[in-house]
């Protein structure tokens, strides 16, 4: 065989040659697709902001409390942490409630009449990323009023809405339901108004693009702002058929993507999306990362 071949080492050396050149070929050609599929990728994530590639998700529960908070709350997490946490360089939450009428401290009866509304609201880590305008505190965890008595509790509220209500820290006001509970309205001291320490933050998506949607147009709000456990316990425990809406911010780390796990990505978050719209009432999720 060795004689047979040296005899006929031109063809030999075809063969060879051709051989080498076709598995070259082939080789280059993957590379040459996967670095189009990189280029595709990193093309369209360029053209998404922040805000379009980051994931927000939010589900509504009630009544208000930790126990029903929690229900929600460990669906999302069981979720986000075993599909898409590997995208994540960090995460936000927070909670709104419904809706209520708004008016000075004195004159519940005439709620309603005007387009003065306000909601109450708890953002994880809030106090971080705020400045308290002197001589305004932090809000206390607990009610003001003893029990049996009309709800009392302390919030602080932002500089825009203090200015367009002209009202400042000691100030009362009321919020009052539109719907029948076992009180008829809560009375808010303003203990607090604060101001951003940066405005534009990502931080603040969930309060700017979620919890004042629903009266950005048309009223004046003022929004409460309180601990998480004043949320649960004290506002939730008072109104026994208050509804909240919850809201995380999934911040996405691009950097982490590439034409390997982008298929896997996407995968993952229309899977989650499908998983808890069954499972969560009103859930609904947004995001412009899965069509890029």
């Amino acid at each position: 065989m060795a004689k047979r071949s040296l005899a006929h080492w031109r063809l030999l050396s075809s063969v060879v040659i051709g051989v080498l050149l076709a598995s070259t070929i082939m080789a280059g050609t993957v590379i040459y697709f996967d670095a189009l599929r990189a280029l595709a990728l990193k093309t369209a994530l360029s053209q998404l902001s922040t805000s379009e590639s980051d994931i927000v998700v939010r589900a509504e529960r009630g009544p208000t409390s930790f126990t029903e908070y929690e229900k929600v709350s460990r669906a999302v997490d069981r979720e986000v942490d075993g599909r898409v946490a590997w995208l994540l360089r960090g995460r936000e939450r927070g909670g709104k409630t419904d809706t209520f009428f708004l008016t000075a401290s004195g004159r519940e009866e005439t709620a309603g009449d005007d387009n003065a509304r306000t909601y109450f609201a708890f953002l994880e880590g809030l106090d971080q990323h705020i400045t308290l305008l002197p001589p305004g505190k932090m809000p206390e965890a607990r009610a003001l009023s003893s029990p049996g008595e009309p709800l009392e509790l302390e919030a602080i509220i932002p500089e825009q809405a203090a200015r367009l209500f002209g009202v400042g820290v000691g100030d009362r006001l009321s919020a009052v339901p539109h719907w029948d509970d076992v009180i008829p309205y809560a009375s808010v001291v303003i203990s607090g108004v604060f101001e951003r320490n940066d405005p534009d933050e990502q931080f603040w998506r969930l309060q700017d693009d979620l919890f004042r949607s629903s009266t950005a147009v048309g009223f004046r709000t003022v929004p409460f702002f309180l601990s998480e456990q004043s949320y649960m316990d004290v506002l939730g425990g008072a109104f026994r058929d208050l509804d909240s809406s919850y809201a995380w911010l999934l911040e996405v780390d691009v950097g982490r993507l590439n034409a390997q796990n982008s298929q896997q990505a996407a995968f993952d978050i229309r899977r989650m999306n499908r998983r808890l719209s069954t499972s969560l009432f009103s859930y609904w999720q947004l995001t412009s990362l899965d069509r890029a």
